[in-house]
């Protein structure tokens, strides 16, 4: 079996599951331990297609070829397109798998070290960026009507490896941190805006296995995933954190001073890296969990809340561009309904001059604006609030709000809003 083969059927497999690719390619090699070798090319080759997908289909119908689709034979026609667009296939590769597909070899060929934006010709507007940079048109549409600007900027940063972060205990300095992981390869920078996050210059791959990261010096977070604990500024207050998952943020709450933290999740299997989590950050007398639903408020004694949803994790492509290959228009309604849902009872649920804060790593107009002028004009005993510090870009359509973008930031897509109980 070639690599070709190896990454069609993993990327096949993640769309039929929806699942990341991550995870698909972890079962496959668990099953074939023989084929290990192949592990860093097929990584290649299935981001690669992810991420240029309607561009590969483009190509492959301007040829003749077609309708696309997520089989594992039009997933290997994508991966040699690829890879002759990049310049890297092999002509014996071409003459063994072009047939197997039904591809002309010569044509595939042709096409090696192409310039894609030659096939984009005569397309213009939101046809040209959705064939350019292979996002459904319908979420270039949720962008615009957000009020982004530089949406072709936004998506091309979207398209490639994200800049990694990481935060830092309170025992101990940036300073000192980054002393103690450069002896691994590990270079970080401080961060200007937030004293306890810094940016990974060098080695992202090693910090999760060094002996600061298991003596809980420090978790991988996001910059604009971390922004949310000082925009909820919890001293002294009790946090809750509904929708905690591993419990990442609900950690920050403890280190930023709150007297105690409630974190939970509506799925008790979730709840198990939580609890990994805390044992490795030694939080665990500050942090208690609970299996609940965020959409039925078990706790009432709120003051400071944040709710970050299941969303469509667009603003997370740079780590999963496999997303975009199943993500459909009907998926950002259920996903709508479901933030209205719970940031509206957990607003009903807070006493008043509660915090809660909103944080969604998605930058669609449905997810953002939509949810929280729903909330507001339908609820109201709730304002919102300046979420300072402000860091990121405040929408136009929602000023008292912000969010952050990776093409401006160097973060993931993030949208923050910091609302009042009245």
């Amino acid at each position: 079996m070639l690599p070709e083969e190896v990454a069609a059927i993993i990327l096949a497999d993640s769309v039929r599951l929806r699942t990341s690719l991550r995870d698909v390619a972890i079962r496959f090699f668990s099953r074939n331990p023989e084929l290990g070798y192949m592990k860093p090319i097929v990584r290649v080759l299935s981001l690669g297609v992810a991420r240029n997908y309607i561009l590969l289909d483009h190509v492959l119908t301007s040829l003749g070829y077609g309708p696309p689709s997520h089989s594992v034979k039009w997933m290997t026609a994508r991966v040699l397109v690829f890879e002759a667009l990049s310049g890297k296939l092999k002509p014996s590769r071409a003459r063994k798998l072009a047939p197997k597909i039904g591809i002309d070899t010569d044509k595939l060929l042709e096409l090696r070290g192409a310039n894609p934006r030659e096939f984009v010709k005569g397309l213009g507007g939101v046809d040209r960026l959705s064939v350019l940079y292979s996002f459904p048109r319908w979420i270039i549409e949720e962008l615009l009507s957000a009020g982004i600007e530089n949406v072709a900027q936004l998506l091309q940063s979207l398209n490639r490896d994200p800049t990694r972060w990481l935060r830092v205990s309170p025992w101990i300095s940036v300073a000192s941190l980054a002393t103690r992981l450069a002896r691994y390869g590990v270079v970080i920078e401080p961060d200007k805006d937030l004293y306890d996050v810094a940016m990974i210059v060098k080695g992202a791959s090693k910090a999760p296995h060094t002996r600061e990261y298991q003596e809980g010096l420090f978790v991988l977070q996001d910059k604009a995933s971390a922004l949310v604990g000082y925009v909820a500024k919890p001293q002294g207050r009790v946090g809750i954190d509904p929708t905690a998952g591993a419990a990442i943020k609900a950690t920050h709450l403890a280190w930023l001073g709150a007297r105690y933290v409630v974190a939970g999740d509506v799925k008790a299997k979730r709840l198990n890296e939580a609890r990994h989590t805390l044992r490795r950050l030694r939080l665990g007398h500050l942090v208690d969990l609970v299996v609940g639903d965020a959409r039925s408020p078990y706790i009432s004694r709120i003051g400071t809340a944040i709710i970050d949803p299941p969303c469509s994790d667009i603003g997370r492509l740079q780590y999963e561009p496999e997303v975009k290959m199943w993500l459909s228009r009907g998926d950002i309604k259920f996903f709508r309904r479901l933030q209205y849902r719970m940031l509206r009872s957990i607003l009903e649920a807070a006493p008043r001059g509660a915090t809660i804060v909103y944080s969604v790593c998605t930058l669609t107009y449905s997810e953002t604006i939509w949810v929280i002028r729903r909330v507001i004009r339908e609820l109201m005993e709730a304002e919102l609030s300046e979420p300072e510090p402000v860091i990121g870009e405040r929408p136009k359509a929602l000023p008292k709000t912000q969010r952050m973008l990776p093409h401006v930031h160097r973060t993931q897509g993030f949208f923050i809003a910091k609302l009042v109980k009245l």
